[in-house]
């Protein structure tokens, strides 16, 4: 296996080696094409790629872990993460809680729906649907503030279940990052299927996805801040946009 500047970590398998690392980053590592774990128990995607990227700028070792997404800003608050990545959006809500770096990806949202049965999206042609969508997220937020009672909504610990019951039939639709979208509709056992809509809305989902750090980290959030200021101009950031969201 290659080696890179950070090192892996399980969920309650913290290695003398994390506690010798700089910095320790969480996420869910359930949404590829942004984030997911391999056979290998090898953390892949675009944000570790990020992450990766960033720690090189800082000069930092880094390690990252797999912890549930509901678990993850009281973690950083109690201090057992430096910071948190993957589907992390900028929002009022969040900042009210953790700081965040500057943003690095700005994502467009879709529903994936099943092909025998279309659907129009607006209040009238989701009306009585049900719909899809993680828990605790800007997705559950913008689904509730657009749509109101006419939708209902059944969440979930991870997108992967909310569209294993697409297939299953238990709802009507997936509300779900285009990416992963995109990712998830090119497997063959998903040819019955399709993304409806592509939804950019800065006044819900925030300005994108970024880096959250605790409140008043101000040396480490200056450093993340130059390191992707750094990585926008060279262009890495773009390059990683391009090897994961062909």
């Amino acid at each position: 296996m290659k080696k890179t500047l950070l090192s892996l970590l399980l969920v309650g398998g913290i290695s003398q080696a994390a506690m010798a690392a700089d910095l320790t980053f969480a996420t869910e590592a359930t949404y590829p094409p942004f984030v997911s774990m391999t056979a290998d128990q090898e953390m892949v995607g675009f944000g570790p790629d990020v992450v990766q990227a960033v720690c090189k700028q800082m000069h930092k070792t880094c390690d990252m872990v797999n912890a549930p997404w509901d678990s993850l800003i009281p973690s950083l608050k109690m201090g057992k993460y430096n910071a948190l990545f993957g589907g992390m959006a900028i929002t009022k809500a969040r900042q009210a809680v953790v700081d965040f770096s500057l943003p690095y990806y700005q994502n467009a949202i879709t529903f994936v729906v099943n092909k025998n049965n279309p659907l129009t999206i607006s209040k009238t042609g989701l009306k009585g649907k049900v719909i899809g969508v993680q828990g605790g997220t800007t997705f559950q937020q913008y689904l509730q503030t657009v749509y109101g009672n006419s939708v209902t909504l059944k969440t979930y610990a991870s997108n992967m279940t909310a569209l294993l019951d697409l297939k299953s039939g238990r709802v009507n639709a997936v509300f779900i990052d285009k990416p992963v979208a995109v990712a998830w509709l090119k497997k063959p056992d998903n040819q019955d299927y399709t993304s409806e809509g592509n939804i950019v809305d800065p006044s819900l989902f925030g300005p994108g996805n970024a880096i959250a750090i605790n409140k008043g980290n101000t040396a480490l959030k200056a450093a993340i801040d130059k390191a992707i200021t750094t990585l926008k101009k060279n262009g890495t950031l773009k390059k990683l946009q391009q090897k994961w969201f062909k």
